[in-house]
């Protein structure tokens, strides 16, 4: 069984047979179509992501009742990138961590050079389980996200994305995960679920462990924070 804590399964309407899925949601159309597939090897999540809050997309009462139904919430977070002023982004994550503390659900985050707001955001409102993915960030916070308990996926542009190799390198072993970010079209490539065996490969060579013992910690991270 592969485990993949980040991707976009229902961009992708096809079946992964021996995978366990994670699937985030963009919107609250992408939040609909996510429950509905919903399933023992579906885990749902229900939020709107940073690139989508200057489409007018509104945290009301339509999408947390969306969340009361989901596994966690995500994909939200910060990205310091994109021209949306960086007080609404952070107006819109905070509201999502009150109702994740709310309702009691694990955030799967997205972060692009807003790394130590997330971390610090975290803290401040007592997240208890969060996921920060395809984490290419310092690696000097690594220790703070160990510190809080909190988890990194490691996604199949570790091969040749420098900043993220380095991460991969010298993170905690107990803190990552691995993820596709399917559905997601990167460098001209659409990723899948299926690229997650060539990652833990990879895993296997940077760490000089075997590629069963890496299997084996992905498998135990993903249920400590699912």
């Amino acid at each position: 069984m592969y485990y993949d804590a980040h991707c976009h399964y229902n961009l992708l309407g096809k079946p992964y047979p021996n995978y366990v899925i994670a699937s985030v949601s963009m919107d609250y159309s992408s939040s609909i179509q996510n429950l509905n597939i919903k399933s023992k090897n579906i885990l749902v999540g229900v939020g709107i992501h940073p690139w989508n809050i200057s489409k007018g997309e509104a945290i009301d009462d339509k999408i947390i009742s969306l969340i009361k139904k989901a596994d966690f919430i995500g994909e939200i977070g910060l990205d310091y990138r994109i021209e949306t002023p960086k007080e609404v982004q952070i107006k819109y994550f905070t509201k999502f961590l009150e109702l994740a503390n709310e309702y009691n659900k694990m955030v799967n985050i997205h972060s692009v050079d807003s790394y130590e707001d997330v971390i610090k955001l975290l803290a401040k409102y007592e997240i208890k389980k969060a996921i920060i993915h395809w984490y290419s960030g310092p690696t000097d916070l690594l220790k703070d996200i160990e510190g809080a308990g909190y988890f990194i996926t490691i996604n199949p542009s570790v091969t040749f994305q420098k900043k993220h190799k380095l991460v991969a390198e010298k993170a905690p072993l107990d803190i990552i995960l691995t993820e596709s970010d399917g559905g997601y079209v990167y460098k001209g490539k659409l990723l899948e679920p299926t690229m997650i065996k060539d990652t833990i490969h990879y895993l296997s060579l940077i760490r000089g462990i075997s590629e069963d013992e890496i299997s084996k910690i992905i498998e135990r991270n993903f249920h400590k924070i699912y």
